[in-house]
């Protein structure tokens, strides 16, 4: 650059398409530290935006096009008047700030957003589609009035929350989403919450379902999930002493399942694993996790041997038990397979294996018993 040249010299449009050309972002820090027209103009077309909690509110209405914005609260002192913080006026104003708005993460362990700011979010967000609570932020009546504002949602995740319950699960049922992920809530995942989700519009939309730390559900709720019209991911983990084989075989009958993971199926056992493989017709990919309960052989894994769309199996546990007979058995009668994943304490002579068994079987570890086929959610 010649001597004397400034940003002044370019158009707000001009600098916005340098900056979609630069990939480092420490690059456009540096340049936004030192240039008030390149801030600016970064703000304008920042979509992505992720903060603590406390940060100067008026900083918010200086990113308007934002599309998704993270929240997390790492302490629990009283913010200052001119701090952001996830309450009723704090909803009001990313509502008013950001109408562009697409998802929305909070993690506060503090704070318990209203219906009030909840509804404001819905009505001033109008594209709004993913909401990500953590912690207890957020509970039945605020959850309700969102649905009833944000007619576009589509992805709820909830995590680390007793303030919900069976009742939201109205309001859940009632709406179009396609995701729901429960974790670790215990007064939502229950049968008769299940029992209004799968009844209501949500049956004919949802695709994926994660219920976590699943105590409250019996057999009786999981045969509900065979009304879910169009579900393709379900994840079942650290399910109740109520769930046995009825409910596995259950959901060996919903014929849209592509995604399958089963962590800790207390009474499931090879009556469940079998039925699963001659009935899931689509399934593409299948985790099964036993350590302390179920008890499944490697016959019943078996049976996956000539399914024609499963491409991806991970075992994990002492209590499913595989010879390497079985094991190179499911790989090479699996013509569609392309990864069994095996935890890492397995001791087998696969030197003496066929070329194709050795390639397909890879290795977990004991910390990561399901890995995740797709993206994570969070």
């Amino acid at each position: 650059m010649g001597r004397g040249f400034t940003y002044s010299m370019l158009s707000d449009d001009l600098v916005a398409q340098i900056l979609n050309k630069i990939s480092e972002s420490e690059d456009i820090r540096s340049f936004s530290e030192v240039c008030k027209q390149w801030l600016r103009v970064q703000r304008l077309n920042q979509t992505s935006l992720r903060v603590d909690v406390g940060f100067p509110q008026i900083l918010l209405t200086r990113f308007p096009n934002l599309q998704e914005l993270r929240v997390w609260e790492v302490t629990k002192e009283k913010p200052s008047k001119e701090a952001w913080y996830p309450t009723e006026t704090g909803l009001e104003i990313v509502a008013k700030s950001c109408p562009n708005l697409e998802t929305l993460l909070v993690s506060s362990e503090y704070s318990v957003l209203g219906s009030k700011g909840l509804r404001a979010l819905g009505n001033g967000c109008p594209k709004l589609s993913t909401v990500m609570f953590d912690e207890m932020v957020v509970g039945n009546e605020g959850l309700v009035a969102l649905f009833q504002a944000a007619h576009n949602l589509k992805g709820l995740h909830l995590s680390s929350n007793e303030l919900v319950s069976d009742y939201a699960c109205r309001a859940i049922g009632s709406s179009c989403i396609t995701t729901l992920e429960l974790k670790d809530c215990p007064y939502v995942t229950t049968d008769v919450g299940l029992r209004f989700v799968a009844n209501g519009t949500t049956s004919g939309t949802l695709k994926k379902l994660i219920l976590d730390g699943c105590q409250g559900i019996t057999d009786n709720g999981i045969e509900y999930l065979v009304k879910m019209r169009c579900l393709e991911h379900l994840e079942l983990t650290n399910l109740s002493e109520g769930v046995t084989d009825v409910g596995g075989v259950a959901i060996s009958t919903i014929q849209t399942l592509k995604e399958l993971k089963l962590s800790e199926a207390l009474g499931m056992s090879d009556r469940t694993v079998v039925a699963l493989a001659e009935n899931c017709h689509n399934l593409e990919a299948f985790a099964l996790c036993l350590w302390f309960h179920g008890d499944v052989s490697g016959a019943s894994i078996c049976a996956f041997s000539g399914h024609k769309c499963l491409k991806h199996l991970a075992l994990f546990g002492d209590n499913i038990h595989m010879s390497d007979v079985e094991v190179e058995r499911i790989v090479l009668g699996c013509p569609s397979l392309e990864s069994l994943v095996l935890d890492d304490s397995v001791v087998w002579n696969f030197g003496s294996m066929q070329d194709r068994a050795r390639r397909v079987i890879k290795f977990g570890s004991y910390d990561r018993p399901l890995p995740h086929f797709t993206g994570t959610t969070w």
